[in-house]
Formats: C-alpha cells, structure tokens, sequence
C-alpha cells in the first residue's frame, strides 16, 4: 500500500455530520470493546441530532477532531472540558479512532497531537484524560509516546455481554 498523503486535521464541521456518524458506526462496529457506547445505541440517532452537536462545537469547551486524507474522513477524536468550576482545569479526549487501513501510519499521533493542542489553547485547562482498553496496546504506546501517564486500572470498566474490558485511566498535564 502507497504511503497515504500528509493528513489534514480540523474540527469537523455541521455538514460533515453524515461521514462523521458513519465513521463513528464504524468504530463502535470493529471495536465493540473500545468505547463505552455501542452501535445498538447509536445506530438509530437521528442526523440532526449529530449535526446539532456539531453545530454546538466551541473550541473552548468541546469540539470534534476529524483527521482527512485524500478528502475522506479516516480518522477522529473528541475532547471535552469538565464543565464543574471544580474541574473545569481538566478536559477528556475520547472516542478516538483511524480506520484499519491507515493504523500505524502517523494518523493516529497527528490527531492526538491535534487534540492535544486544542486542549492547549482552552484556557485553563491543565490536564488531559483518556481511558484505554488495557488490551490495546498500540493505543496505549501512542499515548504514552506523547506523554501520557497512568494514574490507574479501572477493573471492569465495560461489559459486553459476559466479557468485560478493563481500562487504564491516563492523564497528561499541559502545564502546572
């Protein structure tokens, strides 16, 4: 497979809302035991409810990453600010995904680099989240690969039937 070209990485926009929740769709399907939601939950939204959540974006508070190559949406992530005055110096990063066919080709690490930076410029924020499926292990060297540190193994965090998935809780701080 040709080297895909350098990916574009912005926030995604209201009239992407159909490639988004496709791609969504698509991780929750692959990877069941990656995220808290499943594709029973989802699959049924309404797009104008996801294009109101696009809409609703405000890179100050939350917004979503989606990472273009060749003009296709391959890959995306969240992040999200607590909104307690009490936590309000932390925010989350979540749903991340790149689809199969660019895994392992720097997509991944630009988009978290993105989401990173984002969480940057979000004024007072100090730290960053995520969890991650103890079993995912390239996920895990990604994060820790731009700094993540882990502060925790939650036991049993999703449960898929009889199976459970344990996740390791991670933290980044951008400044203090």
């Amino acid at each position: 497979m040709a080297p895909p070209t350098e990916p574009i990485i912005r926030m995604l926009l209201p009239s992407e809302a159909a490639a988004f929740w496709a791609l969504r769709l698509r991780a929750l399907r692959e990877h069941p035991e990656c995220f808290a939601s499943s594709v029973e939950e989802e699959e049924n939204l309404p797009l104008d409810v996801v294009r109101a959540r696009l809409e609703s974006q405000s890179p100050g508070t939350n917004l979503v990453l989606g990472a273009f190559v060749d003009g296709r949406l391959v890959g995306m992530t969240g992040i999200r600010r607590d909104t307690f005055r009490k936590t309000a110096h932390k925010a989350r990063i979540w749903g991340m995904y790149v689809v199969s066919e660019l895994q392992a080709r720097g997509v991944g690490r630009r988009l978290l680099e993105a989401a990173i930076d984002a969480g940057r410029r979000m004024g007072g924020v100090e730290q960053l989240h995520l969890e991650v499926v103890v079993d995912n292990a390239r996920a895990r060297a990604l994060y820790r690969s731009l700094g993540f540190q882990s502060y925790g193994v939650e036991k049993r965090a999703l449960r898929m039937g009889e199976a459970y998935a344990d996740e390791e809780l991670m933290f980044l701080m951008l400044r203090g």
